[in-house]
């Protein structure tokens, strides 16, 4: 019977002694914790995953208390790019890498405008005398997109939303009115043959405006040099005009309308270039159809050149 308790007494010690050896040889959780503006992120790290809680001070009934607002698993990951342990946290916004993709669409954009007699000439049109100093564009980027061709990151495509305001301005007396279904240019008393008997007024400082919405869709190329990327793009642009009015002083008094609508295309086409050097460059854009509706107006193609800078 002594013998039995005795057996019994060594195999509970024996047992206690490897439990208590078992519980000093596992290793402690370690914890750490990181204090950002009042913000509280503890970081529990042992056999298993590693879960990141983040907790902030919030106030409750008078009383300032840290309340737990997320909490996670850490995947590890090996990041070349990380420099500290906060870079390599996923709910930290992630530095740009060195040959991420960059759109180019034009955030604003200022040219000159051009009228040819047809498509893809660059010549100024025999059919209106314009100021060319006078004439401009202006316009402004409010939504884009981008899509990257992950295979190969030198390559995307582009779509943006722009608005803006063109203007071609006429050099000397001449106006663009609006009469019988057709739009035309008309010269001025000045510029009526030596012995005219016609009672034409003078026009002087006239100019056919209108506001756009365009949305370029364009195929880009890039590499990067230096510390910024060198790019091209190029593609069709869809333009939406309105508020279309030919002004003109007649007879040297103020400003005024002489015409609306005038028979210009409410929609048209372009081809659109660009190329630069970071956030700068130039473009070049040329509308793929007459300014005027087929037998309305003057058979002239609109183009328009200037640079821009993109955000």
């Amino acid at each position: 019977m002594k013998t039995k308790t005795i057996l019994t007494a060594g195999c509970l010690i024996l047992a206690t002694v490897c439990t208590q050896a078992q519980q000093t040889t596992e290793p402690k959780r370690e914890k750490a914790i990181v204090e950002t503006q009042g913000d509280s992120i503890i970081i529990l790290r042992g056999k298993g995953d590693m879960r990141i809680r983040l907790y902030e001070q919030q106030i409750e009934d008078d009383e300032q208390k840290e309340v737990e607002i997320f909490e996670g698993v850490y995947l590890e990951k090996v990041d070349a790019d990380s420099r500290t342990f906060l870079d390599a946290l996923p709910f930290i916004p992630k530095k740009k890498k060195y040959n991420e993709y960059e759109a180019h669409v034009s955030g604003v954009f200022l040219g000159f405008s051009r009228l040819a007699d047809n498509f893809m000439g660059f010549g100024s049109s025999s059919k209106a005398h314009l100021d060319l100093s006078q004439s401009w564009e202006f316009g402004f980027n409010v939504l884009a997109a981008s899509h990257n061709f992950k295979k190969n990151p030198h390559w995307g495509i582009n779509i943006g939303l722009s608005w803006g305001y063109r203007s071609f301005s006429f050099d000397g007396d001449l106006a663009l009115l609006k009469q019988n279904g057709s739009s035309y240019f008309q010269n001025g008393q000045e510029m009526q043959p030596e012995g005219s008997e016609t009672t034409t007024p003078y026009y002087s400082d006239s100019r056919l405006r209108h506001f756009f919405f365009r949305i370029p869709v364009q195929l880009e190329w890039q590499q990067r040099w230096n510390k910024s990327l060198v790019f091209f793009n190029f593609g069709p642009e869809f333009e939406i005009r309105h508020g279309v009015k030919s002004f003109s002083h007649v007879n040297g008094s103020k400003k005024q309308t002489v015409g609306k609508g005038m028979y210009v295309r409410p929609i048209g086409t372009n081809l659109l270039l660009q190329a630069g050097y970071g956030n700068l460059g130039v473009y070049l854009r040329y509308s793929m159809n007459t300014l005027f509706q087929g037998n309305k107006g003057p058979d002239v193609s609109p183009y328009s050149f200037g640079i821009a800078w993109y955000w």
